[in-house]
């Protein structure tokens, strides 16, 4: 818990960024050619963000990775209710390392932040698209935190009974994790907009609502006879598809993480977040740029250690754990999805070869 604390209070004293200074230079004496010279250098170096903010992603990288740790820890055990003990040793073990597939694209999206060195870069779209995609998860998993008891209740008990509940320093701690990651992206979203969009804020909904339909009619694969291509195409709808699925109705939420009622809110954040890295690949490929920067490699090393970490569960529990499939109640009942969730996702360990 104190690592947790520190690492925020790293990442929130990191946070603030302040624009250049954009006033007029109405009624200046004219500049002399050296002058010119060395405000275009002046310029140059204002335009560059703070040097500390590459430190402040990778901080708040940390601490929403520790937070959601924390959250798999605490969620998936025996007693959690207190009497609701776990069928198995593996059973437990092979849900939190399913639960953990997250961590490798939560990290490399923060990575290929704070790789960044100037405002333009944060202005590509890709890296815009990111940033919101971690607002959205940031924002959405400190109130899986603030509402656990709710959206993790157990129908049919009286008194209401859940799996989880923060309280006092943990519950405080979490929420800040998650809040400071979302602070910081939405920050640096906002600042790498263009000034006069900058200055209306009124128009921000409509900017990001027309980057997301823009995005969704863009989904087919420019070349369906490139395999790559055709890859990250896959995987972008079907994390799209998942995220939907777990914020319908049970048991069809319980696809792709497997947590039953634990998790199953919890995770369309993570799915919502390896949809948007799909997607980032998708186009680096189509404009040849799929092995040409470091962004592309993150991104797609992020989503193959996601994949990797999630078959290693499913084959375990499906393969090593005793308590299989009696004790996966909502899995059985939408087998096809299982298998088909499972199928997909090992899509993201092909190769980004095209041979």
């Amino acid at each position: 818990m104190r690592v947790l604390l520190i690492t925020l209070a790293i990442a929130s004293s990191a946070v603030g960024i302040r624009a250049p200074d954009r006033r007029p230079s109405a009624g200046r004496a004219a500049v002399r050619p050296a002058a010119k010279d060395d405000l275009v250098a002046a310029k140059a170096v204002e335009a560059k963000p703070p040097g500390v903010l590459g430190l402040a992603y990778k901080a708040c990288g940390l601490a929403m990775t520790g937070a959601w740790t924390t959250c798999v820890l605490t969620t998936i055990r025996s007693n959690q209710p207190v009497g609701m003990m776990m069928p198995s040793v593996q059973h437990g073990l092979f849900a939190r390392i399913g639960a953990m597939s997250a961590a490798p694209v939560i990290l490399s999206c923060f990575v290929t932040l704070a790789s960044k060195q100037s405002w333009e870069d944060f202005a590509e779209p890709r890296m815009r698209r990111l940033n919101l995609a971690l607002v959205t998860a940031g924002l959405t998993s400190a109130l899986w935190v603030a509402y656990a008891p709710l959206l993790t209740k157990i129908p049919g008990t009286n008194p209401l009974v859940s799996h989880q509940s923060y309280s006092g320093a943990t519950r405080a701690a979490l929420i800040a994790s998650y809040g400071s990651a979302a602070a910081l992206s939405a920050a640096v979203w906002a600042r790498s907009l263009p000034e006069d969009v900058r200055k209306n804020p009124l128009s921000w909904p409509g900017r990001v609502a027309d980057g997301v339909a823009k995005s969704l009619v863009s989904l087919a694969p420019a070349n369906s006879d490139n395999p790559v291509n055709v890859k990250y195409t896959v995987l972008t709808t079907s994390f799209l598809l998942f995220t939907a699925l777990q914020l319908g109705s049970h048991p069809l939420s319980v696809i792709p993480s497997w947590t039953g009622r634990r998790l199953a809110r919890a995770f369309p954040a993570w799915t919502l977040l390896a949809a948007v890295s799909s997607y980032n690949l998708k186009e680096a490929v189509e404009s040849g740029k799929i092995f040409a920067d470091s962004t592309s490699r993150a991104l797609s090393n992020g989503l193959k250690g996601f994949g990797a970490t999630y078959m290693t569960a499913k084959i375990g529990a499906v393969f090593l754990d005793p308590s299989f499939p009696a004790s996966y109640h909502a899995v059985i009942m939408v087998p096809g999805w299982a298998a088909a969730a499972t199928v997909l996702i090992a899509t993201t360990l092909r190769s980004d070869n095209v041979d």
